[in-house]
C-alpha cells in the first residue's frame, strides 16, 4: 500500500528498496528504505525505527522521510542493491558494514554524511 508523497500530498509514495540494519541503543529494528513517488517526481529516503523496549504492549515506532541530495540518493541505493541479502541485518557485507555505523553512544549515524533536506513523516 502505497504512502502519502510530502511533495504531491497523493497517496503514491512507494518503498522501491530497502534493507534491515541491526538494532541501536534506542531502536530494536531499523530499516533503511529508497522511496519514490510514482504521481510525482519526488524520491528519497526513508527510515523506519522500532522500539519493543519497556513495559508489555509499550511497542513504538517511527517511519520519516527526507529529501537527499541526488549524489546521496544514488550512493545509498546502489549500497542497498550491491547488499546480497537486504532482510537480514546480520549480514556481514560491505553495505552493511557501511551503513551499520553507530556513534560513541550505540546510537545509528550513518546518514551523517548525508545531506538531508526536510524531515517528513511517513502517512497512508
Amino acid at each position: 500500500m502505497p504512502f502519502l508523497c510530502p511533495q504531491c500530498n497523493q497517496s503514491q509514495l512507494n518503498i522501491t528498496s530497502k534493507i534491515e540494519l541491526g538494532p541501536d541503543t534506542r531502536s530494536d529494528e531499523i530499516m533503511l528504505q529508497i522511496v519514490q513517488c510514482y504521481k510525482c517526481d519526488f524520491s528519497g529516503i526513508a527510515v523506519y525505527e522500532e522500539s519493543r523496549r519497556g513495559s508489555l504492549g509499550s511497542d513504538s515506532f517511527s517511519h520519516y522521510c527526507y529529501r537527499v541530495r541526488s549524489a546521496d540518493l544514488r550512493a545509498l541505493r546502489e549500497l542497498i542493491k550491491n547488499c546480497p541479502d537486504p532482510r537480514n541485518r546480520r549480514c556481514e557485507c560491505f553495505s552493511h558494514h557501511t551503513l551499520n555505523v553507530k556513534d560513541i553512544s550505540g546510537r545509528w549515524c550513518a546518514l551523517a554524511d548525508v545531506h538531508l533536506d526536510g524531515r517528513f513523516d511517513i502517512e497512508r
